[in-house]
């Protein structure tokens, strides 16, 4: 299970535990597995909302990620193990339209027969903390390369 945590600087960051029955879960001592940016990055308040699968051989996940104003966008990390992670350099997705211009965030996956992932994700016209960012939902495809 791969779950967000945060430090006594309010900074976010994602961690992963384990569990053999569903009920009794054991946090890993790598943790954290993915922490914020170096400063001036898209994530450099904070990672969350991980939502990882695997291709090709490799674990993915597509993250969360907040800079200092709040605006949310999303980034790509990958794994061998799914315990090591490293972000995909200049991987960021912001929003295109109005309604997601300053808040994309949540993604949930499906991948898909033909190699794409599709991706549920929320967004927003207004940089904020909680949930009053006029939130709506969108789809969207990622193709490999």
């Amino acid at each position: 299970m791969f779950y967000l945590g945060e430090d006594r600087a309010r900074r976010q960051s994602l961690g992963i535990a384990r569990s053999s029955d569903g009920i009794v879960w054991e946090k890993l001592r790598i943790n954290p597995v993915l922490e914020p940016g170096k400063p001036g990055a898209f994530d450099e308040n904070g990672v969350g909302e991980p939502a990882v699968w695997t291709s090709g051989g490799q674990w993915w996940m597509l993250y969360t990620g907040r800079d200092r104003k709040e605006h949310r966008r999303l980034g790509l990390a990958h794994s061998t193990n799914g315990v090591s992670w490293e972000r995909v350099p200049d991987f960021v997705l912001s929003g295109s339209s109005a309604w997601d211009s300053q808040v994309i965030c949540d993604p949930t996956v499906e991948p898909r027969a033909d190699g794409t992932i599709r991706v549920w994700f929320g967004g927003g016209d207004v940089a904020r903390p909680d949930q009053g960012i006029h939130g709506q939902m969108g789809v969207g495809v990622l193709r490999g390369q």
